[in-house]
């Protein structure tokens, strides 16, 4: 089982990030293919918290943007 890092997903959504080319690939690549993962609650929590911290990102991501992020 693979388990999905929330800085992962971070630098994955942000397309300002400077990962993330790299991170959005291995997303990609991990929901295309065979082997198990997932993504810990946890991380769940701490990417929403901050991918939307107007103190992290100019602008943050809504919170509706990032709700749809985690649900898809």
């Amino acid at each position: 089982m693979i388990a999905v890092d929330t800085n992962i997903l971070v630098y994955a959504h942000r397309e300002d990030a400077t990962w993330h080319d790299v991170a959005n690939a291995r997303v990609v690549e991990l929901a295309e293919g065979r082997a198990p993962w997932a993504i810990p609650w946890p991380c769940v929590h701490e990417f929403l918290a901050i991918a939307t911290h107007p103190r992290i990102f100019d602008p943050p991501t809504p919170m509706p943007s990032a709700i749809a992020q985690v649900e898809a």
